[in-house]
């Protein structure tokens, strides 16, 4: 997936560079490295995407995906949406989240999030206002989309973790994030602090770990994209 990213990536910028289609083009791909820098840049202005247009910035940006037996893959995620206001930043970003199911339902999801743009000026601070697989904070709009099972194997449903692992992470700062890669580095006290879950464990989420880890990793790989913004420079 990597390679054949970089190739049609690869393609497609050096055709915008020469001045003819990506039709039209059957030079391969240029020397020298490709960044995501590069791509970015070109996918936010080689057409009418990005500031001064009517759509919102995209970007691609890297993602570690680990699966159920915890084997790591490098990947990709797309920002699809970013959206910046006066004090926080919306976004959607697309990723590859269960990969145990055939490949003709191993659908992507989205996830809306909201990052805030603190007052202090410092990285370490910007808060997760709000996370959503589905309406944005209005209610009015279906900002996400849950690709992975409606229900798991084990009986764990989109409910549960809407009702119980999404809300965990809302008001966590970036540094506190930062401490974070899998579930498993939850402590117990923090999951369940706060008015009703005092009940609430990360155990009944095992079964799908797929899922709980690869949303702590998107979160996280927006909170890197986040960090690039102007106004922290």
């Amino acid at each position: 997936m990597k390679y054949l990213m970089r190739f049609l990536v690869a393609s497609l910028l050096f055709a915008a560079l020469s001045g003819c289609s990506p039709a039209e083009s059957n030079t391969p791909e240029p020397t020298g490295e490709l960044t995501l820098e590069m791509i970015n840049e070109w996918l936010n202005s080689s057409g009418d995407i990005g500031p001064g247009t009517i759509a919102n910035a995209v970007a691609v940006v890297p993602i570690m995906h680990i699966d159920g037996p915890k084997k790591e893959s490098d990947f990709y995620a797309f920002i699809n949406f970013k959206y910046k206001g006066r004090d926080y930043i919306k976004y959607q970003i697309t990723y590859l989240s269960c990969t145990c199911r055939a490949a003709y339902v191993n659908y992507w999801q989205t996830m809306y999030i909201e990052l805030s743009l603190p007052e202090s000026g410092s990285k370490d601070d910007v808060v997760v206002r709000f996370v959503s697989f589905d309406k944005d904070p209005s209610g009015e709009y279906n900002a996400g989309f849950w690709g992975d099972s409606l229900v798991i194997p084990e009986g764990v449903t989109y409910s549960t973790f809407k009702e119980q692992y999404i809300p965990f992470f809302f008001d966590k700062t970036a540094s506190y994030m930062n401490g974070l890669d899998t579930m498993w580095d939850i402590p117990a006290t923090d999951y369940a602090a706060g008015e009703g879950r005092a009940d609430f464990s990360t155990d009944i989420l095992s079964g799908s770990s797929v899922s709980a880890n690869n949303m702590i990793r998107a979160i996280n790989a927006v909170i890197k994209y986040h960090e690039t913004d102007e106004f922290f420079n």
